[in-house]
């Protein structure tokens, strides 16, 4: 039988599978540990990984070497180097068959999409954009923050909270339920407490993105106002890759990934679609309902030769569903 390995992993989990070519999956790993080795360093990410997949293969009670492909999608895999860098890791699991190595959010991608192209933005913790075209061409941002030009993560949205808290405190900005909800979610005693425990890092600034989007569902300016921005700004990175790979005239699914997507605020996603279809009016976004991991498993029996159809992608992601309890994205 020939059998695949799909393995996703980002900061804070890494996630393996085996799998049959029908979609069948015979055995999952997974572990909290980090698989960023810009986190962790490639010893300790190597090692995490390792885990997981030893107990994935276990799982199936199978072995590495009955393999036919493997598709590795980690995030810190940003650059061609990066590639090279952890190139070894499939041979040090005892995976001979060919392999790829690549960004976590393909695996996002291909996780969410019926077809093999389309876009994914994802924004959890950080946001990243990529897609890939019916021709097979690839683009994606650099996903490494508002320095490099990613914009609308779920740190700024919290970070945009606060920076809303400080100017109603100091009176250049207007009046905001932000203020209460912060303080209350971060046990300030006051608003000055919060603002004072923030700046010298004994409170982290990073961490509000919920408070912010419960806020904004309540009619709060101010935060609907942070919201929207961050979904321009994802939509407006949607846009640029979705020129880069000439899908304008396309039909294509944009798959929304990341726990700020799930948050339920409304207004980031109405301002999101409203950048993205002045781009491309057949672009269609979905939520990513399934672990990522089953796109690098899909992205395997691609690899291996296999052309997996939306049945195959059914099982696989109604299993790994069952497999896989509280899945991070």
């Amino acid at each position: 039988m020939t059998l695949v390995l799909g393995v996703e992993a980002g900061g804070s989990h890494c996630h393996a599978l085996v799998a049959d070519p029908s979609g069948t999956i015979l055995g999952v790993g997974a572990n909290r540990d980090s698989g960023n080795w810009e986190d962790v360093g490639i010893v300790a990410a190597g090692g995490a990984l390792r885990a997981c997949v030893r107990a994935a293969f276990d799982a199936a009670t199978r072995d590495p070497d009955e393999v036919a492909a493997g598709v590795f999608a980690l995030a810190g895999v940003d650059f061609a180097i990066d590639e090279e860098r952890l190139g070894g890791l499939p041979e040090a699991m005892g995976v001979d068959g060919p392999t790829w190595i690549m960004n976590d959010a393909f695996a996002a991608l291909r996780a969410g999409t019926t077809n093999s192209y389309g876009v994914v933005v994802a924004a959890g913790t950080g946001s990243v954009v990529a897609g890939q075209n019916m021709r097979g061409e690839q683009a994606r941002t650099l996903g490494l923050g508002p320095t490099f030009g990613d914009s609308g993560s779920a740190s700024e949205v919290s970070e945009g909270g606060v920076t809303a808290v400080a100017m109603a405190f100091l009176g250049r900005g207007p009046d905001t339920a932000l203020t209460e909800m912060m303080c209350a979610a971060a046990g300030a005693a006051s608003v000055e407490d919060f603002l004072e425990g923030t700046a010298r890092g004994r409170l982290d600034a990073a961490v509000y993105a919920p408070v912010v989007a419960s806020a904004a569902q309540a009619g709060d300016a101010v935060a609907l106002g942070v919201l929207r921005a961050a979904g321009e700004s994802l939509g407006h990175a949607a846009g640029h890759v979705i020129r880069r790979l000439g899908m304008e005239g396309s039909s294509f699914e944009v798959v929304l990934a990341g726990g700020l997507w799930r948050a339920g605020a409304p207004v980031l996603r109405e301002a999101f679609e409203e950048v993205v279809r002045t781009q491309a009016a057949g672009a269609e976004p979905v939520l990513l309902d399934a672990p990522p991991v089953i796109g690098s498993a899909l992205l395997a029996l691609e690899l291996s030769g296999a052309t997996p159809d939306g049945a195959v992608r059914g099982r696989l992601a109604e299993a790994a569903r069952q497999w896989i309890v509280g899945v991070p994205s």
